[in-house]
């Protein structure tokens, strides 16, 4: 009997306990600090990102990069050269190693299904991997320490990677914005 009334009492004091629980974090547009909370890698060169119009489609945009960077070869993404690219950043910026490893491995060993709205596009599709696995690989010491980068690193921790074309009315939730098919709170 004298076990139980202790249970009970220990229980009492644990929920009357003051502890600070975390809010959910809400799945859904990827947050527009993410990208300064981890130092802004240049996963792209800026000179080269410049030369290929921002009014044309992303998939263009993308196709453009790759085709400026030299990673196609015809219409086909040469995936070895993109290697290499991602090799010499990472000796370049050795900080990154864990994410250009993960994403050699996930964005560039396999074919990849589509990563957003466009069907047939390997360089948006390479490119939207890459991006996810920088985000969700990057080191605990890469992200910011600053309060506005508390919600952006726990959104990288909790949710999908999903490009902000897959929000449009048009598309099925649960397609290319996963984000949106998680149980979401008030």
């Amino acid at each position: 009997m004298s076990v139980r009334v202790l249970f009970i009492f220990i229980f009492a004091i644990a929920c009357q306990a003051d502890i600070q629980v975390s809010p959910p974090v809400r799945c859904g547009y990827l947050p527009r600090a993410i990208h300064e909370c981890i130092g802004s890698p240049h996963i792209v060169k800026p000179e080269i990102s410049a030369q290929c119009s921002k009014s044309i489609s992303e998939c263009e945009r993308m196709t453009c990069v790759f085709q400026k960077s030299g990673w196609m070869n015809g219409n086909a993404v040469d995936k070895d050269k993109v290697k290499g690219y991602f090799d010499e950043f990472s000796k370049d910026n050795p900080q990154w190693a864990p994410a250009v490893n993960h994403v050699k491995a996930a964005c560039l060993n396999i074919d990849l299904p589509s990563q957003g709205v466009y069907l047939n596009c390997p360089a948006y599709d390479i490119l939207t991997c890459v991006f996810s696995g920088f985000i969700k690989n990057a080191q605990p010491d890469q992200w910011s320490s600053s309060e506005s980068c508390s919600y952006p690193r726990q959104f990288a921790s909790a949710c999908p990677y999903c490009p902000s074309d897959c929000f449009a009315a048009q598309v099925p939730i649960g397609s290319c914005n996963a984000c949106l098919a998680l149980l979401r709170s008030p």
